[in-house]
């Protein structure tokens, strides 16, 4: 239902007058739809409801909205909704892309400019959905960039190099500048001297899990007659993970009777938002000849 003006009224927006006959103004004149339509639109909400509307009663716009809201939701204790404003606020959810890898596909289009393509949509708080506009941002050679988003300001490319965006010249990978609910990273922009830009498109999920098995020969440490074996996951990721580690490096045989010392050590780990990794080293016992036929295992698991 729009608005409808007193009669006589140029502005579609204008508002009623009181009749002040000291001051010589006219009440406004107030056409029949003014009246009218407001009841009509609020019968339609009782209606919908599946109320039977009364004169008796002028409590049913209330009930109606009520009664809608528990169908929509399920029922329960209206007192107990969230509003959308309250639930943006409170939700502990991070943000969420709706696209198959988590990833929006930002890119360069030509030398200095960053472009974030329209159409892709992402979740802030689980709840509210936002969807991309076309818009370009302009960069400088040799810089690197996170392009960021929040409720407040939309879309903006951040310089590392900015002490206003990081005052502690902290290194790129800090953890402190992973996505936060109320503050998504969604891409690294690396610029060279002819200011190309390199993108890193970074995975924007609630929930981010990978679990994976590296496995390949392992190298033989002639001098300690150990052996090591190395794995990492690449993943590129908005928020920095949690990992676990579990590796074991065996043999097809050894020359001597064989012994262990120590075997399947956790060490070298690599953790960031780009990748994940670690390297197993077993110690085989140095009275013994060296072993042959290595082969190095190690699972990761990590998530944000």
């Amino acid at each position: 239902m729009d608005y409808i003006a007193p009669y006589g009224s140029t502005d579609p927006n204008a508002s009623y007058v009181d009749r002040n006959t000291p001051g010589a103004t006219s009440g406004s004149r107030v056409p029949a739809k003014a009246i009218e339509n407001p009841m009509r639109e609020i019968k339609a909400v009782i209606a919908g409801a599946g109320l039977s509307a009364s004169n008796n009663d002028l409590t049913q716009l209330l009930q109606a909205i009520q009664a809608l809201i528990s169908q929509a939701t399920g029922g329960g204790d209206t007192e107990n909704f969230v509003l959308m404003a309250a639930a943006r606020a409170r939700l502990p959810i991070f943000p969420h892309v709706l696209t198959a890898d988590g990833r929006i596909p930002i890119v360069s289009p030509s030398a200095g400019q960053v472009r974030i393509p329209a159409g892709y949509e992402f979740q802030h708080r689980g709840i509210f959905t936002v969807t991309t506009v076309q818009a370009d941002f302009a960069t400088a050679a040799n810089k690197t960039y996170h392009l960021r988003w929040s409720p407040a300001n939309g879309f903006q490319l951040k310089d590392l190099a900015d002490s206003g965006y990081n005052p502690g010249a902290l290194a790129e990978t800090d953890a402190s500048f992973d996505s936060k609910y109320d503050d998504a990273l969604f891409s690294r922009v690396v610029t060279n001297g002819s200011n190309v830009p390199t993108i890193t498109n970074l995975a924007n999920l609630d929930r981010l899990k990978v679990n994976t098995v590296k496995t390949g020969a392992a190298t033989a440490l002639t001098s300690a007659f150990a052996s090591s074996f190395a794995g990492s996951e690449s993943i590129n990721w908005a928020r920095t993970p949690v990992p676990t580690f579990a590796g074991a490096i065996q043999t097809s045989g050894l020359t001597g009777p064989g012994g262990l010392e120590y075997a399947n050590v956790i060490g070298s780990r690599i953790l960031s938002r780009y990748a994940v990794g670690a390297t197993v080293t077993s110690n085989w016992n140095e009275s013994q000849n060296a072993p042959n036929g290595l082969t190095g295992q190690l699972e990761i698991t990590a998530f944000a």
